[in-house]
């Protein structure tokens, strides 16, 4: 929680306590000192100062802590194409190979964890996660400080705990969420407190208008706490609550013969298989000095070993299309552009397999 948060928790509670210690009982004829509201709303000061600070949190802080390295360890994780997730993969997405139930083929070409979601900005396909179950914590942080749930006979709880399933809907927008909160919550005080016209000599007085209002001003307090600390609990909950994507195509990778190679998607790149039985996408390089394998575990990294290729029945280790990292701006000039390579004939040597 940050310095900026804590002033805020502080304001809205002093802003509470003066807006409230504004009404008295001899404001209205109708009430007798001793029906007077506690106009603290049996909310102390301090519990408001710390309800300020925690509520717009809606979870804590070990929680939005656990969400926030999931998702820094997805996005390195995504990039870097873990071998535990690529194992599996046979999809294309681009110029990588990806595993469609564990990752996402982003639309723009990259590759990130389907869940939990590390970036919900890059993730314009979100769903709701088969295993998420809401479990709200009425008033107050998730394993943390709880609050009052109740403003005298207005019950918050419900509209509390109806806050908390909102924010880790999948797709649901925030500001909906905190609209319906407060709504909620004025409802109860309007319940709670219904107007209730007395007549005290020649007036008509609203027995229940004091109470009412300072019911209202509470709601507003506990809305404003979410409305404008609640961002970080928000898309915790959003990143729990989604997968990046829902069940995407598989392009393949399928492999094929000397001459019958077929195209990545990636321009000037070819799909092979892999001795382990993989498909992989490969930018073809010149036969002359490329290592033999038994498998790809024997080849630099990143490579893949193969034994169908146009450079002899051996098997050999051939580099990937793309590397995590590297610059494909100069990829089409490494293509050899004489002699036998891997996919064919270079392009200068006359031989009609190239590189597409």
């Amino acid at each position: 929680m940050t310095e900026r948060t804590f002033g805020f928790g502080q304001r809205v509670a002093a802003l509470l306590r003066r807006g409230m210690g504004g009404f008295s009982a001899s404001d209205s004829p109708a009430l007798r000192a001793d029906d007077a509201i506690d106009l603290q709303g049996h909310l102390a000061n301090n519990a408001f100062d710390n309800f300020t600070r925690s509520l717009g949190s809606q979870g804590s802080r070990r929680d939005v802590l656990k969400v926030s390295v999931l998702g820094v360890f997805s996005t390195l994780a995504g990039g870097l194409l873990p071998r535990t997730a690529q194992a599996a993969a046979d999809c294309l997405c681009g110029r990588q190979l990806y595993d469609p139930a564990l990752q996402c083929c982003l639309p723009s070409g990259a590759i990130a964890n389907k869940h939990p979601v590390a970036d919900l900005a890059a993730c314009p396909n979100k769903v709701a996660h088969p295993g998420y179950s809401c479990t709200p914590n009425g008033c107050g942080a998730a394993g943390g400080t709880q609050f009052p749930s109740q403003y005298g006979a207005a019950s918050f709880l419900g509209c509390c705990n109806g806050h908390d399933c909102c924010y880790g809907e999948c797709n649901q927008g925030k500001a909906g969420c905190d609209n319906t909160f407060y709504s909620c919550m004025t409802g109860s005080c309007d319940a709670a407190y219904p107007v209730n016209m007395v007549q005290v000599g020649p007036i008509s007085v609203d027995s229940n208008k004091i109470k009412r209002g300072a019911c209202k001003a509470a709601a507003g307090a506990y809305y404003q706490a979410v409305n404008n600390a609640g961002g970080d609990a928000f898309t915790a909950a959003q990143q729990a609550g989604c997968d990046c994507c829902g069940t995407q195509p598989c392009p393949t990778c399928p492999g094929g013969t000397c001459g019958a190679l077929p195209s990545c998607q990636d321009p000037g790149c070819v799909c092979f298989q892999t001795i382990e039985g993989r498909g992989f996408c490969h930018l073809p390089q010149s036969c002359s000095g490329l290592p033999t394998c038994s498998s790809s575990a024997g080849c630099p990294s990143g490579w893949a070993c193969v034994s169908v290729t146009c450079c002899g029945s051996t098997p050999i280790c051939i580099r990937p299309c793309f590397v995590v990292g590297s610059s494909l701006a100069s990829r089409s000039a490494s293509v050899p552009s004489v002699g036998m390579t891997t996919a064919g004939p270079a392009q200068g040597s006359g031989g009609e397999m190239r590189a597409k």
